[in-house]
């Protein structure tokens, strides 16, 4: 395609990325990458007329410090980098606390928060998880492996009490009883661990359920060994960290996770090897998988605005429907409309997975079942 216009040159569209967990390989590396493989596959598909260029900025928020500096890098970036659109942050709570300036400056801003308090005319989530959704996944393979009395190691943060307000709405439907839900806090410590687990233990449960961001999982192990239990467990999407390697693969030795990348998924397997032969490493990871989808998205939009504002931006992502995504087991589609902005859609958009010998390895998914019906 052309790169001059009347004799002066065209320049690239502006995307933000906004990274508020800064060093973490298999996420935020990869990230930026994602998102430049994807707005080149489009190119040269011929879905959009010009190059991306990425600004790039990374900043420690919540839980490190407030969501003053956050606040401050994302005006900056949309008041003097003049970027169209922002990718990210990742976590709900730095999301949540954007959200009004997302709305104020109107700029479209996707990322893989999983709150559904996160929503508005310009935020878009494809959620990496899903504060609501993941529940109802823990709870249906609590009950398929007939544990019905379950302790909760519960966050003490909005991510861990939206977790838990969902998985009270499943105990209901499922016949599940919570034996203890000692709080936490994720900058913890093993002593913490030891006693709050003893009092989930102390309980008699069946089964052990974590409900967090994860950052507990670095103290968890040498906590329950140190207690002598070993009970059967599961968590939420904190778990997707073991597939970033075998060192966090082995910290969580034994949990059942909410995870979302699932090897069946073609989609994904057709774009890890792309990547790889550009950028020279790879990573099975949902951190590469939604990077690439939000990174798609935004490049299919960007070829479909009608003129280059933000606002002509956000009406084009809301024209994209079943777009093959790469997160999720095999048929996960991204749909987006004008009052739909939660990107991810299908019965398996969430899988499990299993942690054994500093390796994952897919678990199964959870059917989506009829109520028993009335006579």
């Amino acid at each position: 395609m052309a790169t001059v216009y009347h004799g002066r040159p065209i320049e690239p569209y502006r995307l933000g990325v906004l990274i508020d967990l800064p060093e973490h390989p298999g996420l935020s590396d990869c990230w930026p990458d994602a998102v430049r493989l994807a707005c080149a596959d489009a190119k040269a598909r011929g879905l959009l007329e010009r190059d991306v260029e990425l600004v790039v900025r990374e900043v420690y928020a919540q839980p490190w410090a407030s969501a003053h500096g956050l606040i401050k890098t994302y005006r900056d970036l949309v008041e003097n980098e003049g970027v169209l659109g922002v990718i990210g942050p990742y976590t709900s709570d730095n999301c949540l606390a954007l959200l009004p300036e997302i709305e104020r400056l109107q700029v479209p801003t996707a990322t893989i928060c999983g709150s559904i308090r996160f929503r508005g005319e310009y935020a878009y989530a494809f959620a990496n998880g899903g504060l609501a959704d993941e529940p109802g996944v823990i709870a249906a393979w609590l009950q398929a492996n007939g544990h019905r009395r379950v302790a909760v190691l519960r966050e003490r943060t909005q991510i861990g009490e939206e977790y838990a307000e969902f998985f009270r709405y499943e105990l209901q439907t499922r016949d599940l009883v919570i034996t203890a839900e000692p709080p936490v806090y994720p900058a913890t410590s093993v002593e913490e661990l030891v006693a709050a687990l003893g009092v989930c233990r102390a309980s008699e449960p069946d089964a052990l359920v974590y409900l967090g961001l994860g950052g507990v999982n670095q103290w968890v192990r040498p906590a329950l060994e140190q207690i002598g239990w070993d009970p059967p467990r599961i968590q939420t999407t904190a778990f997707v960290s073991a597939t970033f390697s075998a060192e966090r693969a082995r910290r969580l030795e034994g949990w059942v996770g909410v995870d979302q990348y699932d090897e069946r998924n073609k989609v994904f397997a057709a774009v890890r090897e792309r990547f790889a032969k550009r950028f020279g490493y790879d990573y099975a990871t949902s951190g590469l998988s939604t990077g690439y989808d939000i990174g798609h998205a935004f490049a299919l939009a960007l070829g479909r605005m009608r003129y280059v504002t933000p606002t002509a931006l956000r009406d084009a992502l809301d024209t994209l429907r079943r777009v093959p995504a790469c997160t999720g087991g095999p048929g996960t589609i991204i749909t987006l409309g004008p009052s739909d902005h939660r990107a991810y859609k299908g019965a398996d958009f969430l899988i499990l997975r299993r942690a054994h010998d500093g390796t994952t390895s897919f678990e199964g998914v959870a059917p989506v079942e009829p109520w028993e019906q009335p006579s």
